[in-house]
Formats: structure tokens, sequence, C-alpha cells
């Protein structure tokens, strides 16, 4: 991140986590105590900063962070995780897969957020004076998935935002609907593309119509909310869509 970035990475329990701290705004190194290792030093996190938690399919965040400057958002702590298992990791429940030959989705997203809230966040989290001002869920298709169904399993996040997230996901509106949050979120982005829906597979025909009611659902229940659509498939330009999100949430 050409200096702009100090990047702190560990493993547990086969999620690898990219840890982004704006380098001017770090305090002075000091024993990683949440690591438990002699010797090792981590920056210390600021406390007047937000905190984004994005799951990502690959890579670090570094270009979605690098994005959400160029929209012009102010610096935060991006902390990039890369789960042991996409599919299964940050779905809800059961669901067979898309196509006649891919495997089912094993839905271990309970799994998944303990391992967030109890390991992951304060090890990313453990050097800051006091937790961040605002809290971000992040995630783009199924972590976007992830980061709605948390805002019903978890009081850890302030803003939860999905970029063409998968909300096609078997019962997932019915789901949503017949349950509270566990926290009401502050605010709540959503997108989808405008060709998401045209594709073979009967359970990703049901993209838009799964996103329509889960935003109407949330601003029923008095969310800020932003729904946009963008233009293309699924796969244009994930990284931008997801920094516009996490720039909106940012900003409220």
């Amino acid at each position: 991140m050409d200096g702009k970035d100090i990047i702190r990475e560990f493993t547990v329990c086969g999620n690898h986590v990219t840890v982004h701290v704006p380098a001017h705004c770090a305090g002075e190194a000091r024993p990683d105590a949440a690591e438990g290792r002699s010797g090792e030093t981590s920056p210390a996190l600021p406390d007047s900063l937000p905190a984004v938690y994005l799951h990502v399919h690959d890579g670090d965040g570094s270009e979605v962070l690098q994005l959400c400057r160029e929209l012009g958002y102010r610096e935060f702590v991006l902390a990039a995780i890369r789960p042991r298992c996409w599919n299964d990791d940050l779905t809800p429940w059961e669901c067979p897969g898309l196509f006649a030959d891919d495997a089912p989705f094993a839905g271990k997203a309970a799994e998944q957020l303990r391992l967030l809230e109890s390991q992951i966040i304060p090890r990313v989290e453990g050097s800051a004076p006091r937790k961040p001002e605002q809290r971000v869920l992040a995630g783009y298709s199924l972590a976007g998935l992830f980061a709605t169904w948390a805002c019903f399993n978890s009081v850890s996040f302030g803003c939860v935002a999905s970029a063409s997230g998968s909300l096609w996901y078997p019962d997932f509106a019915g789901y949503a609907a017949a349950n509270k949050f566990a926290r009401k979120p502050t605010c709540a982005y959503f997108s989808i593309g405008s060709k998401e829906a045209r594709t073979p597979s009967r359970l990703l025909r049901n993209v838009a119509q799964g996103t329509h009611d889960v935003v109407e659902l949330f601003e029923a229940r008095g969310v800020l909310t932003l729904f946009e659509q963008n233009p293309g498939n699924h796969f244009k330009e994930p990284a931008l869509r997801m920094a516009k999100g996490i720039a909106w949430a940012l900003a409220r």
C-alpha cells in the first residue's frame, strides 16, 4: 500500500487474517499478548478509527481498501479474513449445490461467527485502548449473506455492508422475517448486479427477489438502508462494489 499501512497477518483455525492499520494513525508497536508469543510485536491500534471486518475469497483486501481511499473515505482499520472454506463457513444452514455436480453448502456460519467473535476480533483489537468507535461487517457474495445473517445472531457489529450478497439462499428472507435483530444495525447497505438473476441456476434466479425482500424488511424495521443496482453480472467489479458499500456504511 505504498507505505500507507502497517500490515499484520495471522492464521487461526484455517482462517488467514490480514490487518491493515494506517501507518500515521498507529501507535507505538507493543508486545502482542494476544498472540501469546514472546518477542512479537504488533502496531497499537488507534482507538478513534472504525474497524471493518471483511471476509474475502482471495487476496488480502488491499484492492478494496485502495478503492475506498479513491472514493474519498477517511482512514479505518481493515481486517480481511480468508476463511478455511468459503462455501461452508459463510452459509447459515445446509443447502444443495448450485448445479448437479456441485458439493452442497455445509452451513457452518454459526461456527465462523463464534470464531470471529472469540478469536479474530480479540486478536485484531487486542492492542487498542478500547473497542473501535464503529465496527462494520462486510462481504461480497456469500460473505454478504454471512454479514446479513450476522445481524440476527451477533451484537458485535453496528453496520452491515452486503455487496451482491447471496440473498438467493433458500429460506433466508423467511428466516429474516421470522427473527429479531440481535442488535439493530445503525445502517445497512445492499447491492446487486443488474444481470445477476440471468443464470441457469434455479437458486441463483431468486437473488433479485431475495435481496428486495431483505431490503424491505430492514427498511420496515427502521434501519437506515441503501440499496444500489450496479451494471453487469455477479462478477463485474466486485472490489469496487464492495468498496462503495463500505464507504457508505462508514460515512453514516
